[in-house]
């Protein structure tokens, strides 16, 4: 159909820009003028959205959030681009879906991120495109801006309008790099399969067979095949491994294809032996403990030679201890008084004994830690008032200098090591690869995550989109239902976060955090409680 410049029919050229349509719509132009079942719709194009974005930015520092939200809302739409949005919709019948089209929807970061408006009748079009780009101002996408670095409201929007439909069945559907097909599949439309509510059911196609049986029947042997056969022709003509979908009329049409960020997968490394023993978990406390490289030039040098102590650990203060003021600290008196310690705990010469601790700590990285596990089991105990002095110093120091971790620790795969060998095993379902260690903190709510430091783990009941900020820097994610095709999941496989669905780890964690691991790969969580 033939529509005014003001906006963009799907069919056209255009369309199939990113910058001019936003991510989401380019991607099924391109799929529609290839031949693939897309629905119909027209492009709202994403320089329309840069007046509205502009007010919402103008009152965001003073009205926050819910202000900037009322400025897009509130913000008028030029004649020209009222006039087509009304020549495109005449050409179709209601009620329409009007649907996000960032052009940063084609980063998996950005998976779930923005809305879209169903059950929308012809004249309530511009209202609803105004409801879209309002989203850009929502509080999960400015976290998420706050994360990525990208200023709020700056990304372009475009929004695709299509016809709604009230699918059979929906679902998402993935294609790995040997052909292999994953489809997830719900009753009626995907939105709460993506969205993290409900698991769905699954089913795997690889070299003709197919197996799970409650997809086949729920939707029939036959449906099943047409969307993996549709998901393998999109894998290899199209280059998207990422597909939601939907049967409409006995029909599988595309409602998006995207491609993942997975890279291919390492053979994970075998781990040591020697990190089952009790003292290795000892060390992987410690190192979770005083992280970085402040922990290990101040701390971890002579640290080990305190657990067998009289009272060990417990006798001296920690360095998160409430009610304890700052102690002043000079960081070259801080290291001085490090190497006394560590001269003490090795019966050597400060700057022998210190060279020593860095050498066996760099060993107790290395896939061979037995020796440096000796080693530091010989260390003696250091005189208790100059250590709790230090570790004053240590926490002055590390506050100081923005002491939270940020980017993974060089110390996170012995502590992954130790949880897999001495840690309570809790089963799931792989969904992102990788594996990850830290504390695992349970996040009841995307509005209560004050507790939540860098590197945990992230774990919580359903993957639900909201959770997406805190996924920028942390070490893993659990969920105790949903599904691995949900939103977050691929905000997580974007930023390289490991991640287990289905797992009843939760029940440990929810009174506290737990030291442990993620195994995004062989789908387990394990906790050294």
């Amino acid at each position: 159909m033939l529509v005014p410049a003001a906006v963009v029919d799907l069919d056209h050229p255009a369309a199939r820009d990113v910058a001019s349509s936003g991510a989401k719509a380019a991607g099924l132009a391109r799929a529609r003028a290839a031949g693939f079942p897309v629905l119909d719709g027209f492009v709202v194009p994403a320089a329309a959205s840069a007046g509205a974005l502009a007010a919402g930015r103008d009152v965001l520092p003073s009205g926050g959030s819910g202000a900037a939200r009322m400025a897009v809302i509130r913000s008028p739409l030029d004649a020209a681009l009222l006039d087509g949005i009304a020549t495109a919709a005449a050409a179709s019948a209601p009620p329409f879906i009007v649907r996000s089209s960032s052009v940063l929807e084609g980063g998996g970061e950005w998976s779930g991120a923005f809305t879209s408006v169903p059950e929308v009748a012809r004249d309530e079009i511009p209202k609803a495109v105004r409801s879209v780009w309002a989203t850009c101002f929502a509080l999960d996408v400015l976290d998420r801006c706050s994360s990525a670095g990208i200023g709020a409201g700056t990304a372009p929007m475009g929004v695709l309008v299509q016809p709604e439909i009230a699918p059979e069945f929906g679902g998402a559907a993935s294609v790995d790099a040997l052909g292999a097909v994953t489809v997830t599949a719900v009753k009626g439309g995907p939105r709460d399969l993506l969205a993290g509510w409900v698991p769905g059911v699954r089913a795997v196609a690889e070299q003709g067979a197919l197996v799970g049986r409650e997809a086949v029947d729920l939707m029939g042997e036959e449906l099943i095949r047409s969307v993996v056969d549709l998901v393998a022709r999109v894998g290899g003509e199209l280059g998207h491994d990422l597909v939601e979908w939907a049967v409409h009329d006995g029909r599988v049409v595309l409602l998006q294809v995207r491609t993942s960020a997975q890279g291919a997968v390492a053979e994970p490394a075998p781990i040591p032996a020697a990190l089952g023993h009790p003292f290795a978990r000892e060390l992987a406390v410690l190192t979770h403990r005083y992280p970085g490289p402040l922990g290990e030039e101040l701390v971890l040098g002579w640290m080990p030679g305190m657990t067998g102590a009289q009272g060990g650990l417990a006798a001296l203060p920690a360095v998160d201890g409430a009610g304890r003021g700052p102690v002043a600290a000079d960081a070259d008196e801080a290291r001085q008084l490090a190497a006394a310690l560590t001269a003490e705990a090795w019966g050597e010469p400060p700057a022998r004994a210190v060279a020593h601790a860095r050498l066996v700590l760099r060993r107790l990285r290395s896939d061979r830690p037995n020796e440096s596990i000796e080693a530091l089991r010989e260390l003696r105990p250091v005189d208790p008032a100059a250590a709790g002095r230090l570790l004053a110093m240590y926490e002055h120091l590390s506050a100081r200098t923005g002491g939270e971790r940020r980017g993974r620790d060089r110390w996170e795969p012995l502590l992954a090591g130790v949880a897999a060998l001495q840690g309570q095993v809790h089963a799931g379902r792989a969904s992102v690869g990788g594996v990850g260690a830290g504390r695992l903190v349970w996040v009841d709510s995307p509005n209560r995550t004050d507790h939540v430091r860098p590197r945990d783990i992230v774990v919580a009941q359903y993957p639900l989109p909201n959770f997406s900020p805190l996924l920028w820097d942390a070490a893993g994610v659990v969920t105790v239902g949903g599904a691995a095709s949900a939103h977050l999941f691929e905000v997580a496989r974007s930023l390289t976060v490991p991640a287990v669905v289905d797992c009843s780890a939760a029940a440990a964690v929810r009174d506290g955090p737990v030291l442990g691991m993620v195994d995004g790969d062989a789908g387990r969580v394990a906790l050294l409680g």
